[in-house]
């Protein structure tokens, strides 16, 4: 197995949307030689203490992380919040509503394809999670395996991403609260791909006097002149530059683990903005 980057800070297991175990992507992980890494699952940290104790085995640091995603004019804005402590219940409680809103769209979503003549059951998706956070990958898989569509990624394209026949918007955090709710619970935020942000220069400010840390910088869909961009922004607002490769393992997001370029001093800089709280 080729190797990548040691440092790999947006990744993500089956306890949210990736194909992966914990487990599984720790080793596939310290194979790839990551050497620190995140464990960034959408709205959950169930899968950290297991990726922990893998990293520990393997040699590889694993940061508490979750990827919380919001609902806004603004486009899809996610925060990374990093050092969340997976055993801080009243977190939990919050994540747990998250995950709730998450499956009560994907019904609604399966009501809407079902309609429109695309068979799918939500028990079959829920199958394909494994009682992991549902989220439209595995729609995706489901649609995929029902025959509806061609290629696993072509179920977004054309029925389930937004402004398609089948969408349902979320219904949690706005960008504002996501920022506001990581700094309260002692975690590190951090904007995730920002090129899926709408009015990012607009957006951006507000964002830093939430209490926004770091940008990802580096990630697999930028372009060289947009991650240029990232890094000015980077500057202009003292925010840390990070990165990551969004692996999930299903289809062709993101890229495989350690793919991407983060800088060495990342790590530590975020945790300096911890150590401020």
């Amino acid at each position: 197995m080729s190797t990548g980057y040691p440092i790999d800070l947006h990744t993500h297991s089956i306890a949210s949307d990736g194909a992966l175990t914990p487990t599984e992507l720790i080793v596939r992980a310290a194979a790839r030689g990551v050497r620190i890494q995140a464990l960034s699952d959408h709205d959950t940290l169930l899968g950290v203490v297991e990726a922990v104790a893998e990293g520990e085995r393997r040699g590889v640091r694993v940061i508490p992380a979750t990827e919380l995603n919001t609902e806004s004019e603004w486009g899809d804005v996610h925060v990374l919040a990093y050092f969340v402590d997976p055993k801080d219940d009243a977190l939990e409680v919050r994540l747990r509503w998250l995950r709730e809103n998450r499956g009560r769209r994907l019904e609604l979503m399966v009501e809407k394809l079902n309609g429109l003549g695309y068979a799918v059951s939500i028990d079959r998706v829920r199958e394909i999670a494994q009682g992991g956070a549902l989220g439209r990958p595995h729609l995706a898989q489901a649609l995929f395996e029902a025959g509806h569509v061609p290629t696993y990624d072509r179920a977004f394209e054309t029925l389930i991403s937004k402004d398609s026949p089948a969408y349902v918007s979320r219904v949690g955090l706005a960008p504002l609260e996501a920022v506001a709710l990581v700094r309260e619970h002692g975690g590190v935020p951090s904007l995730a791909h920002p090129g899926t942000v709408e009015g990012l220069e607009r957006l951006l400010p507000q964002l830093v006097r939430a209490g926004l840390v770091g940008i990802e910088c580096y990630y697999p869909s930028h372009t060289p002149a947009f991650t240029a961009e990232c890094l000015r922004l980077s500057v202009r607002y003292e925010l840390v530059a990070t990165g990551g490769s969004d692996f999930h393992g299903r289809g062709e997001h993101g890229a495989d683990l350690g793919g991407v370029f983060v800088p060495p001093e990342s790590v530590a800089s975020l945790e300096t903005h911890q150590a401020r709280r």
